[in-house]
């Protein structure tokens, strides 16, 4: 594909799984039909042996459909509009795989993989506008992953994808029409958790949720006034092992946070809190959203932009002694 855009991209990496999987069974409000769910499913496809099918509006039933094909040991793929409609989903997110986890062992399992459109993109209203991919993984603790880019997309999605177990995959769709961003990723680590973009030793960059071109532009500008940094992209997985991170803050002594998500608790709290346990002083810059003002529920333009000059300000001062 000639210059393919951010979805088209990974719907690319989800069909090069499905033509060789098997049988799987896919499926979600108006998956194959009007506008294939705001063109989240356009151009998908299965093998032979997997199937396509539209389904009603009952989210809490899907989920449970799900938990039932990959407890049968089959693999199940939800497609959803928003991720405000999995709060709906929440209870079977919890509590049913909580049981089924409590009495099954992980390799019994299919797998059961929801692919969820993130509305970022401003005006949507109060409904249409749920920014918090990181609290279903706290709740329900299981791992959740944000698309950002080629690298990443492709590595999680032929990772988890009919892997056995229960994760979401979740995409932006503030980016949906964007070039896709194909940045080479360094390292990344065997759960797809953590991946590594750019390696510098004046300071660490690490980017949550969608932020990662935010961040990878803010590293730009650094290495335009000759300063290099490490920029990490971290997903929502508990439990994750953050060494290459901690390693990173106890060289560069400085560490900068990007997450333009709306959740009030951050994962990059357990970071700084990880460095603060082992003794580690690093100077800490963060650009986080923690929940909103009320007139941030309505129809605004939601857009979340880190200050450059800010990062260049903070460059500048000396970094913290070891």
């Amino acid at each position: 594909m000639a210059n393919p855009t951010y979805i088209g991209q990974i719907i690319g990496q989800v069909n090069e799984v499905t033509e060789h999987c098997g049988p799987v069974f896919l499926y979600g409000e108006n998956i194959d039909r009007g506008s294939r769910i705001s063109g989240l499913a356009r151009g998908l496809k299965v093998n032979p042996a997997g199937r396509i099918q539209n389904v009603g509006d009952c989210e809490l039933t899907h989920c449970g459909i799900g938990f039932g094909i990959m407890l049968d040991g089959g693999n199940a793929g939800l497609f959803v509009k928003q991720l405000d409609f999995m709060l709906l989903g929440l209870d079977q997110f919890a509590n049913t795989f909580n049981s089924i986890r409590a009495f099954r062992q992980r390799n019994t399992l299919g797998s059961f993989t929801v692919f969820v459109i993130v509305c970022d993109q401003g005006y949507q209203g109060p409904q249409s506008s749920f920014n918090g991919a990181g609290d279903f993984a706290s709740i329900a603790n299981v791992p959740v992953f944000c698309l950002n880019g080629a690298g990443d997309a492709s590595r999680v999605v032929q990772k988890h994808f009919v892997a056995p177990g229960f994760r979401m995959m979740c995409l932006s769709q503030r980016l949906f029409g964007a070039p896709v961003l194909d940045v080479p990723v360094e390292t990344c680590d065997e759960d797809r958790g953590l991946f590594r973009y750019r390696s510098g030793n004046d300071a660490t960059i690490v980017s949550f949720n969608f932020s990662l071109r935010d961040s990878l532009e803010m590293d730009t500008h650094l290495r335009g006034a000759g300063m290099q940094s490490d920029v990490f992209h971290m997903n929502f997985v508990p439990r994750m092992d953050m060494g290459a991170l901690v390693e990173s803050c106890r060289r560069t002594r400085k560490l900068v946070l990007v997450d333009d998500s709306k959740t009030v608790t951050k994962f990059g709290d357990r970071l700084v809190t990880e460095l603060c346990a082992r003794g580690i002083n690093v100077k800490v810059l963060s650009f986080c959203r923690r929940g909103c003002a009320d007139t941030d529920y309505g129809a605004t333009e939601d857009r979340f932009l880190p200050d450059v000059e800010r990062v260049l300000a903070f460059m500048r001062h000396p970094a913290c002694s070891q």
